[in-house]
């Protein structure tokens, strides 16, 4: 009998685990603050139809996915945990105490403030993995409020009767809830979607450490999943035996519930893909023009001026202002971050990632000569505790009780001359050189050769070099904003590019690493060749060189596409407004001012991305919704370039269309909410919009929201490749991720043959015309 016992024992525990790495599996990331990131907050959903999602989403979750299913929330939500049954049946009662999911909430998520602000405070616990849980029962013990808050006198007794260890806990709650092994893992992340944003947080560490490998860490994600279901076993324990019976009803017709959803939904997936067919047939009508076809190989001859720009939509309009400019100036599409996996070593203390979040750092960069000095240092850390100091409500108004009338001068400064707030250590970037190193030794030639290859065939840029090549990173400029970060470059982490476009044009640029690519690659670049730096700050809608000698004609060039970009900025940003007030002007004051809600509107009305030569689409004007990378199929015929195309450029680009999305169709879950009412949290990890509440992750509402209407239209991804069928299906068959995003329809996938101006759709049953508008 008492091997049974153990062996039962064990049972529970294996089932208990794995039902746990179901429910934080579900659970996508988000990056901190100063490295935010556009995420698709269903990412972990993806092997399955977005239908199905969408059904579980709103049946269980009360998320809606689709434009419209908000309205659905009205007949009646979901309450799958103990707290939010125990919450309706009070108001059912009319009896007016707190909300217990409201104190939940509110206990929680500050427990997560200090728990990540203070990491050297939280006391040494044997098991790494029980750390943050055994404090919280260390907090909540002492707290005499919340029985208080909560008028309930056993609350106290319930908290002191938890047990120590999170199995333990998870055996008392399997052995008392009517849930059965399949309501389980759904129920688990009914708690979780509690303090979702915390969730994602957490999330976002546990991806990080197993980025890097991190063999043994305190993962905190499960552990906010046990703080959770203890919450709500203590309130179990306080329920009377109707509200058990309402809680295992409520959870008997989940699945008929979730039926009934689908159902429900089915005509908002058809308004949702007339939407989307609407912009498609505008799309369609650019693609399938005569003169898109006539457009081919209009150079005719070696180009005057070669600009590599991100694929991010804000470079479009920058990207036709050039070309405006003169028929030999030729533009390219490739990721912000150049293919360079390196890391900025500020100084010894402060680093900054500058490449994909899915990539870790191989890299590390600085700058020569005068790095580490006390003076450097110094100057970080003054400029980053100055704005940690001012993002927190108390720290702003402490500054200015404590400076006085010292600080009228400088709050009149900040308003009257509009000058955008410089991120930290920002200043810092200039023209080199840079030392390139790994492990704190030089990186060889020869490795510098190999990934400057790489990055050439990315690019399509291995032959006809122009005489200038611009490599244009991108940055934005804004002031009292605790998501500047959001504005960056997302191919750099969320920082500013013009790191790597210093990096990448030094690699280019050394003669060793040319014969190299010759010798090598069969990559000869000429000896006239120059590889110039520049930024692109989006927000100024300005162009940067970021070298002073540089040819004449180009700094002309450059000046005249400015004012073209800023004008079109300007109409986007204040439509007949805009005529009134001088461009550069009017983008100036709203980079500047720190009451500005709007600098600019980032990706937002972001519909689709092309890979394709830029030669097919020069004639058309996207008007900013279009990501565009280069690629030539007759350059690829192994289909490895498309297949790293379609893993990581299309996979961002699809990352920051949800992420806008699911902002507009879910703001109260994965919307950030009020810009006006943001208080930042633990020292830049994230924002409570007011002062508690779970942490707001997405987008503001003014990022997406004119103040009167949507700016942003959720339409999903449409993918066009200028490939042969045959190359993509190749593609498709091999990569799972690709596969599944496209079978479930999470994005639309296009093949274009720009030659004869048709376009097919995949399906998960194979290919389809897309006919003539």
């Amino acid at each position: 009998m008492f091997t049974n016992f153990h062996s039962k024992q064990e049972q529970d525990v294996n089932r208990l685990a794995n039902w746990i790495q179901q429910a934080t599996a579900t659970v996508a990331p988000v990056w901190p603050l100063d490295r935010s990131i556009a995420v698709n907050p269903w990412w972990q959903q993806r092997t399955e139809s977005i239908h199905e999602v969408a059904a579980e989403q709103l049946a269980w979750f009360n998320i809606p996915l689709v434009k419209g299913a908000e309205g659905l929330l009205a007949e009646g939500r979901f309450h799958g945990s103990v707290a939010a049954s125990y919450d309706a049946t009070q108001a059912q009662r009319k009896l007016r105490t707190l909300p217990w999911l409201t104190e939940i909430q509110q206990q929680m998520s500050q427990f997560c403030a200090l728990w990540v602000n203070y990491p050297a405070q939280v006391g040494q616990h044997h098991d790494i993995n029980q750390r943050m849980f055994k404090q919280w029962l260390k907090v909540v013990r002492q707290d005499r409020g919340i029985a208080l808050l909560l008028n309930h006198k056993n609350i106290q007794q319930h908290l002191e009767n938890l047990p120590e260890d999170i199995f333990e806990l998870y055996q008392i709650a399997l052995h008392q809830l009517p849930l059965t092994a399949a309501q389980w893992p759904i129920y688990l992340q009914v708690l979780l979607h509690d303090l979702y944003g915390w969730a994602s947080i957490f999330a976002q560490r546990r991806w990080q450490r197993e980025l890097t490998q991190q063999q043994d860490f305190n993962d905190e994600l499960n552990q906010l999943l046990a703080i959770r279901l203890a919450w709500d076993l203590v309130c179990w324990q306080s329920s009377d035996e109707a509200l058990q019976q309402q809680f295992k009803l409520t959870w008997s017709h989940y699945l008929e519930r979730k039926q009934q959803v689908a159902i429900q939904l089915q005509p908002l997936w058809q308004q949702q893909s007339k939407r989307e067919q609407h912009y498609q047939q505008q799309l369609t009508t650019q693609l399938m023009t005569p003169s898109t076809k006539q457009s081919e190989n209009t150079l005719g001859k070696p180009p005057k001026l070669q600009a590599v720009c991100c694929i991010d939509v804000r470079s479009e309009p920058m990207r036709r202002a050039l070309e405006a400019q003169h028929e030999g100036i030729q533009t390219i599409g490739f990721a912000g971050f150049f293919g360079l996996p390196v890391e900025y070593q500020v100084s010894a203390e402060l680093s900054k990632p500058q490449l994909p979040a899915l990539l870790a750092p191989q890299w590390q960069v600085q700058l020569s000569g005068h790095h580490d000095t006390s003076e450097q240092v110094s100057k970080i850390w003054r400029s980053a505790s100055w704005h940690r100091a001012h993002e927190s409500p108390a720290g702003a108004y402490g500054w200015v009780e404590m400076s006085g009338l010292a600080k009228i001068a400088k709050l009149l400064k900040k308003t009257l001359t509009y000058q955008p707030q410089q991120r930290i250590a920002a200043s810092l970037v200039n023209t080199g050189p840079w030392l390139i190193t790994r492990h704190q030794q030089p990186v060889s030639k020869r490795e510098l050769a190999q990934v400057a290859a790489q990055v050439l065939t990315g690019m399509s840029l291995t032959e006809a070099f122009a005489e200038s090549v611009l490599l244009i990173g991108h940055t934005a400029s804004t002031h009292n904003n605790p998501h500047a970060a959001s504005l960056e470059c997302g191919a750099c982490g969320g920082q500013s590019g013009a790191v790597n476009a210093q990096v990448l044009a030094q690699i280019l640029n050394e003669p060793s690493v040319r014969q190299l690519l010759t010798e090598h690659h069969q990559i000869s670049i000429p000896s006239q060749t120059r590889f110039i730096a520049a930024l692109h700050n989006t927000t100024l809608q300005q162009l940067q060189l970021l070298s002073a000698d540089v040819p004449e004609d180009v700094a002309t060039w450059i000046a005249a596409a400015n004012t073209q970009a800023q004008q079109e900025q300007a109409q986007r940003l204040l439509g007949q407004q805009a005529a009134t007030i001088p461009p550069q002007q009017l983008l100036q004051q709203r980079a500047g001012s720190w009451a500005e809600v709007r600098p600019e509107w980032g990706l937002a009305r972001n519909a689709a991305i092309i890979f394709a030569p830029r030669s097919v689409t020069r004639s058309l004007n996207f008007d900013g919704r279009v990501f565009l990378h280069e690629y030539v199929a007759e350059h690829d015929q192994d289909q490895s370039l498309l297949t790293q195309l379609l893993t990581a450029p299309m996979v961002v680009a699809h990352w920051i269309n949800m992420q806008y999305y699911a902002s507009t169709v879910a703001p109260q879950q994965f919307g950030s909410g009020n810009k006006l009412l943001h208080n930042v949290v633990a020292d830049g990890l994230g924002v409570f919009e007011g002062n508690g509440g779970d942490l707001r992750i997405g987008l503001a509402r003014q990022s997406v929201h004119d103040g009167q209407d949507w700016y942003h239209e959720p339409l999903r991804l449409t993918v066009v490749i200028a490939a042969d069928t045959v190359a993509i299906d190749q593609v498709i068959a091999a990569q799972p991720v690709v596969k599944q995003l496209v079978d479930n329809e999470w994005l639309w996938l296009w093949q274009w043959q720009p030659s004869t101006a048709t376009l097919q759709q995949r399906t998960a049953t194979g290919w389809v015309a897309v006919p003539k508008t």
